[in-house]
This record gives structure tokens, C-alpha cells and sequence, in this order.
């Protein structure tokens, strides 16, 4: 996973130092797209674990972690499946990351942190990411948790 959040901290860093620099503004669904479409697939790189920009999905439906709401299925902001065209009706397709945004916000969002971790649960390759984006007040401009295997990394990347 470390390829992952290699590829996770490059595109977040070059999405935030462009939006503070350009003044730009909007709200968690059009931070995702920009993120998602001007900075994440610009990391694809063939022969490596994210290679197809079609293994991006936005607001998809991703498996439910056991024990955690009644839906089968939750949407989530933004999912990375380890092939391209994935989805959650593929027999036992987890994704390999899932990033939860919120935008205009001065923290990550808690139910965010604990869906991810027990999403985590048993499932050694793959990561989530807890992304809060401070367009609003500016008192900073990104934070990011890090979740993989139960394990909170609270600050993995802050900007």
C-alpha cells in the first residue's frame, strides 16, 4: 500500500497547493470531481497498482463492513478498485482504498474515521483516507487521516 498512499499524497498536495493558490471554491462534490479527475488519474502509470484511470469511482456503492448499518451497500465519496471497471456486484470486489471528503469543515469527520476502520477489518491491502478541506474559514487548507488494518493515523498528511 505504500505505492498507494505515495500516489494519495503526491495528488492531494498538488489539488491543495493549486485550489489555495487559484482561490478556488466549492463544496465536497466538486472538490472529489476536481481531485479525482485533475490529480488523482494524472498518477496512473502502467505496471504499477494504479495504472487505469477507470479504476477511479465516484460516489459508488462499496460492500457493507459486517455488522455496521443495514444497507448490503453504501455509497462513498471516492473508491479505487484494483482493476479497472470494478464495482461491489463483482463476487467479494472490496477496493483497494476508499477516500471520505468533507469540505468546508475544520476536521475530519469522526463517523468518516470509524466507518473506514471497520471497513479495514480483515482486509490487509486495503487503505482509506478521511479528507477534510478547509475552503471556508482557510485557518488551514488540508488534513488527511490515514486507516488501514484498525490503525488510525490521525494527521498522516496535513496541509
Amino acid at each position: 500500500m505504500n505505492n498507494l498512499d505515495s500516489i494519495v499524497r503526491q495528488a492531494l498536495t498538488e489539488f491543495t497547493a493549486d485550489v489555495f493558490a487559484k482561490a478556488w471554491w466549492g463544496k465536497e462534490r466538486e472538490a472529489v470531481s476536481l481531485f479525482a479527475f485533475g490529480y488523482l488519474i494524472k498518477q496512473c502509470q502502467p505496471g504499477h497498482i494504479f495504472f487505469d484511470p477507470a479504476q477511479v469511482g465516484i460516489e459508488v456503492r462499496v460492500p457493507r463492513p459486517d455488522l455496521l448499518g443495514l444497507k448490503r451497500e453504501i455509497c462513498k465519496d471516492l473508491v479505487v478498485w484494483s482493476s479497472p471497471g470494478a464495482t461491489c456486484w463483482d463476487t467479494d470486489n472490496w477496493p483497494m482504498a476508499v477516500l471520505e471528503w468533507k469540505a468546508n469543515q475544520d476536521r475530519v469527520y469522526v463517523k468518516d474515521v470509524e466507518w473506514l476502520v471497520a471497513f479495514s477489518s480483515g482486509r490487509p491491502n486495503f487503505v482509506g483516507y478521511a479528507i477534510c478541506l478547509d475552503l471556508e474559514k482557510r485557518n488551514f487548507r488540508l488534513s488527511c487521516t490515514r486507516v488501514q488494518q484498525q490503525v488510525v493515523q490521525q494527521a498522516w498528511l496535513v496541509l
